[in-house]
């Protein structure tokens, strides 16, 4: 009797888990940099724009918290400004899972707020400069492919299941290769995001 009990109330507590699942899609525009730091000193160059497009599931732990795993692409990278300037796009492949807060606006839907972790691995890119071109993550670049950080974004999702986001992405991997004559160089992706989206 108790484990008939018992295999009811999993069963109960997997459909009520369930029927707090819902999946989505968003998409829209970056604004990519990096931070180049050594010997004590930083820098970043300027924004460059890119996209993402990402898929994810909202996984209800209560009423009003939720983990959000994901699976996407974002482009990320920089721009430099000048004679002697250049652009480089990365795309990467990445996965998300924030821990997300809703706060209830009425009938309107609700805002939300989140943070968490991400892992990212480089699957394509170009650098460009003077005219020439190269690949971001060959064997000459001073590029790893890894990538890992935290994400904090807030947005709003209406009742009918759009979704406004914005997202900055902190990168915490020091992404540049070892080279002797860049030895002491670290450098971090950074990334601006904003997103539209549909959660159903």
């Amino acid at each position: 009797m108790k484990k008939l009990f018992f295999t009811a109330m999993m069963l109960v507590a997997g459909s009520s888990l369930f029927a707090q699942t819902k999946f989505g899609l968003k998409a829209g525009v970056n604004f990519a940099n990096q931070e180049w730091s050594a010997e004590g000193m930083s820098l970043s160059p300027t924004s460059n724009t890119s996209f993402h497009f990402f898929g994810f599931a909202d996984l209800g732990v209560s009423e009003r918290i939720s983990i959000q795993p994901g699976l996407g692409i974002s482009g990320k990278g920089f721009k430099v400004k000048g004679d002697e300037g250049g652009t480089a796009n990365a795309m990467y492949l990445e996965i998300p899972v924030n821990a997300v807060a809703k706060f209830p606006t009425g009938s309107f839907g609700h805002l939300f707020l989140g943070a968490g972790p991400y892992a990212a691995v480089g699957i394509a890119g170009k650098a460009k400069a003077d005219g020439e071109e190269a690949d971001f993550f060959g064997d000459d670049s001073g590029y790893k492919r890894g990538d890992f950080g935290l994400n904090f974004l807030g947005g709003i999702e209406l009742n009918n299941g759009l979704l406004f986001n914005v997202n900055y992405g902190l990168g915490l991997a020091d992404i540049a290769k070892s080279e002797e004559d860049l030895e002491g160089l670290k450098i971090k992706n950074r990334v601006f995001s904003i997103s539209v989206g549909f959660a159903f």
